[in-house]
């Protein structure tokens, strides 16, 4: 083995160290509700213009491995709790400078994971059992997408998005439920909660735009192709027979369709549909749809309260709806608004531009996750970074009860936990030591929901603001970021391997 191939221990943990430092520095700047953009672009001038983080993470050009494991913590993130993501590896980051600073001291740095896991644990525990309130209200809810949306694109119309993302929720009993389509075009305000299925297809042959009627049928309406290779000798009247065989089949469905609507109405199908149905059921008044996906279909079947049939033969009844065909963009779209009871919900986004409209959509998924975890019975803390000095504050009044060189690990871990207030105020332009300073004092005093003011500078009660967020994303956080830190504190090598046959 080369020495270019083996990079010894301590070259290779300073190395990972600042490659995760520098991808938590890249995000660093986009944290809180007066974070900054980021711009992103790539070889061939296609433009992205985020401070969402995990966006900025997932598009970025990370070629070192210390770098890339970062990065992939954001993406657990996201996917458990939808938001925080930028937290994090902001968190992972400060973590990592900070056993630097140990490395000096001369711990080991299987003594710094030792002391940096004990600490995660008492912090979580304390979260949990200590920090966290739990509530349902509509209210909560509301402020809980506040919260997500400050600092977004969104933050223009911060009331009636915050609204929109608990009726979108409240409506279809999770963020996963809320189907979203983007219109580009007028402003955010514009946005609006659709009660029904929003199908991005238009009728094979042009047809009305209104009807009330629908059929669902979960196959196609063409002769099917035989999977089998066979070949066959026939002669002309026999082919003439075979083909005559086939149209007939097709006819008959149709006319199961006709029956079952009289007056016309619409029909979606799975499948692809024959060009000689499409005339015989046009010449009826009734417009088809093809090639409609299965969750659509399903979607279709709740709003109508009509089972899906899955041949012709077995459609049993219409189901009453009201269907609207509108064109946006040069796409043409179905609207179906079904007058039972049912679930479903399709979020309507509006935005200026594409670029624009796309931050929109990053910033409800955000909003509409978050809402959904504290729907879904998780609990609640203060936002703000509050909760990050609150378990800072216990573990320094608890570290000397695990004793050794690992209390210093723990304290360099409370130390850690400071640095998301402080990057909040940062960014909005104040002292972040002296809001830290202000936020201690404060919490020792009983003041225990403060945090930073980022419009005048110190401290102010966030409880009172409206300022919470879910108990889970920020538990997460903090045992993602010590989980990473120490996966990346282990490597003491970084060896060659040979390529992937």
């Amino acid at each position: 083995m080369s020495e270019t191939g083996n990079v010894k221990q301590d070259k290779a943990q300073i190395h990972n160290i600042r490659a995760a430092k520098t991808v938590a520095e890249t995000v660093r700047s986009t944290l809180g509700p007066m974070g900054m953009d980021k711009m992103m672009v790539d070889g061939h001038g296609n433009v992205i213009v985020t401070n969402d983080g995990a966006t900025i993470l997932r598009e970025l050009d990370v070629s070192h491995p210390g770098g890339k494991m970062i990065a992939e913590v954001a993406r657990t993130q996201e996917s458990l709790c939808y938001d925080g993501t930028t937290s994090t590896v902001v968190l992972s980051g400060q973590l990592l400078g900070n056993s630097e600073m140990l490395f000096e001291k001369g711990l080991h740095p299987n003594v710094i994971c030792r002391g940096y896991h004990e600490a995660a644990q008492m912090a979580t525990q304390y979260l949990t059992t200590e920090i966290a309130k739990q509530s349902k209200s509509r209210g909560l809810l509301v402020s809980i997408a506040k919260t997500a949306i400050t600092g977004k694109t969104l933050e223009n119309a911060l009331d009636a998005v915050s609204e929109l993302c608990v009726s979108a929720v409240e409506k279809a009993g999770d963020a996963e439920s809320v189907k979203v389509v983007s219109f580009p075009g007028g402003s955010i305000e514009d946005s609006h909660l659709f009660n029904g299925v929003i199908v991005n297809k238009d009728y094979v042959l042009e047809g009305d735009d209104n009807y009330s009627k629908l059929l669902l049928i979960n196959t196609g309406l063409e002769t099917e192709k035989s999977e089998d290779n066979i070949q066959l000798s026939v002669d002309a009247q026999s082919y003439q027979t075979y083909k005559s065989a086939g149209k007939a089949d097709l006819l008959a469905n149709a006319k199961h369709i006709v029956k079952a609507l009289p007056k016309g109405g619409v029909v979606f199908v799975r499948d692809g549909i024959n060009d000689m149905v499409c005339s015989h059921l046009k010449k009826h008044n009734i417009m088809a749809v093809r090639r409609t996906p299965e969750s659509t279909l399903r979607a279709l079947s709740r709003v109508s309260n009509l089972p899906i049939a899955q041949s012709p033969d077995e459609i049993e009844a219409a189901g009453e709806v009201l269907i609207t065909r509108e064109r946006k963009n040069d796409i043409w779209y179905l609207f179906v608004h079904g007058e039972a009871e049912h679930n479903e919900a399709t979020l309507v986004l509006r935005g200026a531009t594409s670029h624009t409209l796309e931050e929109v959509e990053r910033g409800f998924d955000d909003a509409l996750g978050v809402v959904s975890l504290v729907m879904k019975g998780q609990n609640y803390v203060v936002g703000g970074g509050n909760s990050y000095v609150r378990m800072a504050t216990y573990l320094r009044q608890h570290a000397a009860q695990i004793g050794g060189r690992a209390q210093m690990a723990i304290e360099a871990f409370a130390d850690a936990l400071e640095i998301i207030p402080a990057t909040i105020a940062e960014n909005a332009g104040h002292d972040p030591l002296d809001t830290i300073l202000a936020m201690r004092h404060s919490i020792l005093q009983g003041e225990i929901t403060v945090g930073p003011d980022v419009t005048e500078g110190g401290v102010k009660d966030l409880l009172a603001e409206g300022v919470v967020e879910p108990l889970d994303l920020v538990r997460q956080a903090v045992l993602s970021a010590a989980e990473v830190t120490n996966a990346i504190l282990r490597i003491d090598d970084i060896v060659a391997r040979r390529p992937v046959q």
